[in-house]
């Protein structure tokens, strides 16, 4: 893949969890590289707020942005929560809203922003995890199925519309600031979701990067 972010200069990219910690550095790097960047969280400080859940706002926003812009070139879907619970302490709506958060919302972005895409194409990016790859562990069986749902979801779409180059980017752990241990640097992890824009890229279509870092 090209080291040249130039493939990325004025092209519109829709952020979503742009509240978040990886969030919000997703668009300040995106931006860095000349794009047009659209926000979208549950917090104020981004340019859309809404309940990336529900469908209805979700579909709306995304019409929005494309008669905004013209056009949605890069969707980069960095929602997500993470939680444990022991298989028979974890109730139905803590399962429940796993699912949604990291899920539904993941299937409600890719579609509406599929749509604006096509037929003319452009890249989807889900924020996937190292148990959604591998094999789970204890406590973590709810958020383990949601983003093996996610991967799932990433190979279908990628299948069904090869014009469409969609990713999953799998991290372990992902390290902030100056923070040591294992896990991948936030900042790496960007770094791949930039060069997963660009066309030289389309042959990892339908694929999760396995970005561990340090083991």
């Amino acid at each position: 893949m090209s080291c040249n972010n130039s493939h990325l200069q004025d092209k519109t990219v829709v952020i979503t969890g742009a509240g978040g910690r990886l969030g919000q550095r997703l668009v300040a790097r995106f931006e860095e590289v000349g794009a047009c960047v659209v926000s979208i969280g549950r917090v104020d400080t981004t340019q859309l707020a809404l309940d990336l859940t529900k469908e209805a706002e979700v579909t709306d926003a995304f019409a929005r942005i494309k008669d905004q812009h013209g056009r949605i070139d890069v969707l980069v879907h960095a929602v997500g929560m993470w939680n444990e619970w022991p298989l028979l302490d974890t109730r139905l709506e803590d399962w429940e809203r796993m699912m949604r958060v990291n899920l539904t919302s993941s299937f409600l972005c890719f579609r509406e922003a599929a749509r604006h895409m096509l037929p003319e194409g452009g890249t989807l990016v889900g924020i996937c995890a190292r148990s959604g790859l591998e094999a789970a562990l204890a406590r973590g069986g709810a958020y383990a199925a949601s983003k093996a749902g996610l991967l799932r979801l990433v190979e279908a779409v990628a299948a069904e519309y090869p014009v469409l180059r969609t990713y999953a980017l799998a991290p372990s752990i992902i390290r902030y600031g100056k923070s040591t241990g294992t896990g991948v640097r936030a900042d790496d992890l960007i770094e791949l979701a930039i060069q997963l824009c660009s066309e030289s890229a389309a042959a990892l279509s339908g694929t999760a990067l396995q970005a561990y870092g340090d083991r």
